[in-house]
């Protein structure tokens, strides 16, 4: 991935993901949508 997002339903996935205080559905959920995303945009 070349390109960081910032902002939107993607940045925010992306930092929650990267944060280690995230529960883990809250996890899973953000990984859904950074996969989505990956798959509509790139």
């Amino acid at each position: 991935m070349g390109k960081v997002h910032h902002g939107g339903k993607v940045g925010h996935a992306g930092r929650v993901l990267a944060s280690k205080h995230t529960s883990k559905p809250a996890k899973s959920n953000a990984g859904k949508t950074l996969n989505k995303h990956k798959q509509a945009y790139h």
